[in-house]
């Protein structure tokens, strides 16, 4: 038997609407379905938004630290309109290139490199496991388990309550679905 990871993006919350870099803060609950089926093991990112998400899809989740959000060093807590209309190359620069990290704080290829270290070292049990992240988590993820460049995590498009679902067997993770932006979410 194969080991299945689902990876949701937690639910919407005003820092996603608003554009916020950092802690998501308290998600809207309303849009979450409990998810059916039997899941091995509930994992999230340590923030709110993650962990209550995780709960309201039906698991008691364990926050494991390694798969927080980027750290936005100067940019936390800020919105991106007050950011590119203060430093305009800056988030170009952070658009564009996944070694820059303009905010002082923590790259993309070193978010990418992050996650998949939990990826990897993670003790995942046989069978499905769900893991509720932050949209930039479950996009790092994504590239890790395509063994992508960094540069493909700007190619990927990830709404709350998206999902990634991969699958490893022989030590390998392989993406078998994305669902960017869901009209319901899976059960």
């Amino acid at each position: 038997m194969a080991q299945r990871l689902l990876i949701v993006a937690h639910a919407t919350t005003p820092a996603n609407v608003a554009l916020i870099f950092g802690d998501p803060g308290k998600p809207h609950l309303g849009e979450v379905r409990r998810l059916n089926g039997r899941v091995k093991s509930w994992v999230s990112g340590p923030e709110e938004a993650c962990t209550a998400t995780a709960v309201q899809l039906g698991g008691q989740p364990e926050p494991l630290p390694d798969l927080r959000e980027c750290d936005f060093g100067e940019w936390s807590s800020r919105g991106l309109i007050d950011v590119v209309t203060e430093d305009p190359s800056a988030v170009d620069s952070w658009l564009h290139d996944p070694y820059a990290a303009p905010h002082g704080g923590e790259s993309l290829a070193k978010l990418i490199t992050r996650v998949g270290a939990v990826l990897g070292d993670h003790p995942w049990p046989q069978g499905r496991s769900v893991a509720v992240v932050t949209p930039l988590v479950a996009r790092a993820a994504a590239v890790h388990a395509l063994g992508a460049a960094p540069e493909v995590i700007f190619r990927i498009d990830m709404a709350p309550l998206g999902r990634v679902l991969i699958s490893r067997s022989d030590h390998m993770w392989r993406l078998r679905s994305l669902v960017a932006t869901p009209k319901e979410p899976r059960r």
